[in-house]
């Protein structure tokens, strides 16, 4: 593989048939064979997401294809696996493309490449890399099983659009509901330590391997290089068993065949390859040993490191424990007491904008200086609001307004530079709160649905929730690729404890771990390894401020109660930073606003 800035896409998928020695034919699974929870979806307009990461290729056209990676930075890689153009004295050819942009149900590459130079083995020389201009790539998805690529190439290569259909799906990034759940509905450890994706050994930039995952339990990789002469070469292989070690005792290298209108299918001949065993040691390294049966490839070891990551994927070492034995301590008082308030998380600091009633202030606490700065004020009060911050961007919208003719859902705020200003197409989010996962933005709002957000186009569409309680003053948390709705209460009063986690991958809803405590307008944060609820409060005939608070590691099936904050609050925003929770403000009387505006952390770990 080639690290970044030519971070290539993964390695290459094919239809072969690895139990013989032709190719097959192979289709996306029949109506039948979809879970039910992954039928009758009526989100529209269909949007590219974690589950289209896979390989792909057209039917008519079996022995080349794609391979396709959507990256939990809201990005795409792809590679093209096929053969050199008629008159080339290679025998396989690869095209790669990064940075594709997601649009709805488009992804567009702009400057694929392809690539010689180097040789195979020992005297692989990174600087002899050779990076060439190749053209554009665009997907278009009919749903999740099938659609349409449309090229472009330099002479020879030439231009067209095909038909594809899926031929690999990834464990627990399918189209169907995950599959490793505990009985609560979290996911389990067991489908939270996922290899797939893009490897590369730093020492041999250029190439590297695409590890695939698959649902059976097997193991499918690819490995993109060259020959002795320095011209691309790919391989493929299957292992039947996954897990941290794993051996492809037949690897193959397709040959044979040309590019485009020249394509024959029968043409592609299966070269036995020889065997590669891969060991891992952990989530982001591990090494690789073959044995070829082709003089030119030999045999040897490279240590390969991770280079992408999958979207809706995550990766654990080890079963992380809840800690239940940190201290509270106070941190700096916020310059301005406030509740009610959006919260959004930006590098070390966390923004808090707005507050009740319908206040303008924009106040960021910097963890790492333990310190706060003041932001231009909103251009609008408003409390109850959303935030969200992505690159050098803050937005705020929706909540509650302090003036009829405030008819503005957001706006936006460099922190490079500038003032406040309106954005187009930013959802009217009120009382719940907005998460960011996998590069896009998230909004719920006390109705139960979401918006979900492409920053870069500002384009949104709507997922209806589940409706299982009401989700007045709850909150949305991403966590371990996907999203939890924790919480709420009614107009009314009515709190809950329930948690209603949506999978962005299957596009459904599932039930979670409930809370042990029922609350609303609490605060709400996780990191990569636990998510934490404090606070909040019970409305109803005696309306009381919850002082308690609970965490839930990854892989768990029940929250587990930590140390409640030394003031009880409401209406309080949360962020981690580290291994520190930081409550932030809030109201110590429940159903108004009597703001502490202290800082509250509690401190797991050095």
């Amino acid at each position: 593989m080639l690290r970044p800035p030519i971070a290539a896409a993964g390695l290459l998928a094919c239809c072969l048939a690895f139990e013989g020695a032709a190719c097959r034919e192979s289709h996306p699974p029949r109506d039948a064979e979809i879970p039910a929870a992954a039928k009758g979806k009526a989100i529209e307009p269909l949007w590219v997401g974690p589950a289209f990461s896979g390989s792909w290729y057209t039917l008519s056209r079996n022995g080349e294809g794609f391979t396709l990676q959507v990256l939990d930075r809201g990005t795409a890689l792809v590679t093209w696996f096929t053969y050199p153009p008629a008159g080339s004295a290679a025998q396989q050819a690869w095209i790669l493309a990064q940075d594709g942009r997601i649009d709805g149900e488009r992804i567009r590459f702009e400057g694929a490449f392809t690539t010689r130079g180097p040789r195979f083995g020992a005297g692989f020389d990174p600087a002899a890399l050779q990076v060439l201009p190749w053209g554009t790539i665009e997907f278009r998805f009919l749903d999740c099983n099938r659609g349409e690529v449309t090229y472009s190439g330099p002479p020879g290569w030439g231009s067209g659009t095909r038909e594809i259909v899926r031929l690999t799906a990834l464990s627990e990034l399918e189209c169907g509901a995950k599959r490793r759940l505990t009985a609560t509905g979290a996911r389990a450890i067991e489908g939270l330590r996922s290899r797939s994706g893009s490897w590369f050994d730093p020492a041999h930039n250029g190439e590297g391997w695409q590890v695939e995952e698959l649902p059976d339990g097997r193991t499918q990789v690819y490995w993109f290089t060259y020959d002795e002469r320095g011209e691309q070469a790919w391989t493929i292989g299957v292992a039947g068993t996954g897990g941290s070690r794993f051996e492809i005792e037949r690897n193959l290298r397709p040959v044979g065949a040309r590019f485009g209108a020249a394509f024959d299918p029968a043409a592609v001949r299966l070269e036995e390859w020889g065997r590669v065993q891969f060991d891992f040691a952990g989530c982001e390294r591990g090494s690789v040993s073959w044995t070829s049966t082709q003089p030119a490839f030999g045999s040897g070891t490279l240590a390969p490191v991770r280079l992408s990551r999958l979207a809706g994927a995550a990766c654990l070492d080890a079963k992380p424990a809840v800690p239940a034995a940190g201290t509270w301590a106070n941190g700096p008082a916020m310059p301005v007491a406030q509740s009610e308030v959006a919260t959004a998380t930006h590098g070390s600091r966390t923004c808090v904008a707005g507050g009740y009633m319908a206040q303008r202030d924009v106040q960021c606490l910097d963890a790492a200086t333990s310190s706060w700065t003041t932001l231009p004020p909103l251009p609008a009060g408003r409390d109850h609001a959303a935030a969200v911050a992505f690159a050098d961007e803050l937005l705020v919208t929706g909540g509650y307004r302090g003036s009829p003719e405030d008819a503005v859902n957001g706006w936006r705020y460099r922190f490079a530079g500038g003032g406040w200003e309106p954005v187009a197409g930013l959802p009217d989010a009120t009382a719940s709160s907005a998460a960011v996962l996998d590069g896009f933005a998230w909004f719920a709002d006390r109705g139960g649905d979401l918006v979900q957000l492409q920053p870069a186009t500002m384009r949104s569409r709507v997922v209806r929730g589940d409706r299982a309680v009401a989700r007045d003053h709850s909150q949305l948390v991403a966590f371990q690729g996907e999203l939890w709705l924790i919480g709420g209460r009614t107009a009314v009063g009515s709190t809950f404890a329930e948690v209603s986690i949506f999978d962005p991958a299957s596009e459904t809803w599932r039930a979670g771990p409930p809370m042990p405590v029922r609350r609303s307008g609490f605060a709400a944060a996780a990191s990569a390894t636990h998510l934490f609820v404090v606070g909040g409060e019970r409305l109803g005939a005696t309306p009381a401020v919850v002082n308690a608070a609970e965490a839930i590691a990854a892989g768990d099936a029940a929250w587990t109660p930590i140390p409640a904050p030394p003031v009880a609050v409401h209406g309080v925003g949360g962020a981690i930073h580290g291994n520190a929770f930081h409550l932030i403000g809030g109201s110590r009387v429940a159903a108004t606003a009597v703001n502490t505006g202290t800082v509250q952390v509690y401190r797991f770990g050095p």
